[in-house]
């Protein structure tokens, strides 16, 4: 397992993204996101020191649901955002930053997760 803080990961994701062709614009908004993670877990938090109850408070946060001046912040952005969260923490997982995903169960796991139950009925 690679020691690597929260930042050296956002980082290292936002890389491997531009490597796989991402767009400038949808890696800008990634790191925005990625910055929201940053504030509430902390830049120099090592990353595997993240565990499921402080996720979980992140999920809840003001800073997730809410903008800078108190307003409810879109159900499609907070979703982004864990969405974003999800895909860098998965991402961490399968390059060895990581060793277990601190994810609630009730985190959305998206394409994969899909295809996992599409597969347990064949046709026919």
């Amino acid at each position: 397992m690679t020691e690597c803080t929260v930042h050296q990961a956002a980082e290292a994701f936002i890389g491997h993204l531009r490597e796989s062709g991402k767009k400038e614009r949808t890696l800008y908004t990634y790191r925005k996101d990625l910055d929201a993670v940053e504030a509430f877990f902390g830049a120099d938090r090592q990353l595997a020191e993240i565990r499921l109850p402080q996720v979980g408070k992140f999920y809840k946060s003001d800073l997730l649901l809410k903008l800078p001046d108190g307003k409810e912040r879109a159900e499609r952005t907070v979703a982004k955002t864990v969405r974003v969260f999800r895909m860098m923490m998965v991402w961490a997982r399968e390059s060895g930053r990581i060793e277990e995903l601190p994810l609630p169960k009730s985190t959305p796991m998206g394409h994969s997760r899909v295809k996992e139950s599409s597969d347990e009925h064949p046709n026919g």
